[in-house]
C-alpha cells in the first residue's frame, strides 16, 4: 500500500527513476484514500453534536485548504517548526513541497459517502473475514456508516 501523494514524490525527490502506482480498487479493494471518521454507535449517540462540529471545522479546514493553499502550506510549515523540526535539508524542503502539492488539491469539500459505497465497503469486509455474514446480515449498514452529521 503506497500513498501516492507521499511515497511516490519522497521516491521521485530520492532519485527513483521508475516509480509506479496502482489504485487498490483496482483489485477488488475499497478506496479508503479518504478520511472516515469512525466509532460506536452508542458513542456517537452520546457525542453527536461534538462530531457535527467536529465535521464543520473539517469542512472549514478544506474550503482553506482550496481557497487558500499558500496559507495552508504556511499553517503546515509553521507546525512542523513549532515541532521543533527547524532544520531540513533541502531535500527534505523539496519532498515536503512536492507532497504539499499533490496533497492539497486531493481534499474533498464533502466528506459523505454514499450508501452504495458502505453497503460494498461491508461486502468487502464480509468477504475478506473481517466480519462474519452472519453478524452483517443482522446489522442494518446505517449503524455503523452514517453520514448524519455531514449534511
Amino acid at each position: 500500500l503506497i500513498f501516492w501523494n507521499f511515497e511516490i514524490p519522497e521516491a521521485r525527490a530520492r532519485g527513483m527513476k521508475d516509480v509506479g502506482f496502482f489504485s487498490l480498487k483496482e483489485w477488488g479493494v475499497p478506496d479508503f484514500c479518504q478520511l472516515v471518521l469512525m466509532t460506536t454507535p452508542q458513542r456517537f449517540k452520546e457525542q453527536k453534536d461534538v462530531f457535527r462540529k467536529l465535521v464543520l471545522a473539517m469542512r472549514k479546514a478544506t474550503g482553506l485548504i482550496h481557497q487558500q493553499p499558500e496559507l495552508a502550506r504556511t499553517y503546515y510549515q509553521q507546525y512542523v517548526v513549532g515541532r521543533g523540526e527547524t532544520k531540513m535539508s533541502d531535500k527534505e524542503k523539496e519532498i515536503m513541497e512536492a507532497t504539499m502539492t499533490a496533497t492539497l488539491p486531493a481534499f474533498p469539500n464533502d466528506n459523505s459517502m454514499s450508501q452504495d459505497y458502505y453497503e460494498r465497503l461491508m461486502e468487502w469486509l464480509v468477504t475478506t473475514n473481517q466480519v462474519e455474514q452472519e453478524a452483517a446480515s443482522k446489522t442494518a449498514i446505517d449503524t455503523y456508516w452514517t453520514n448524519a452529521v455531514a449534511w
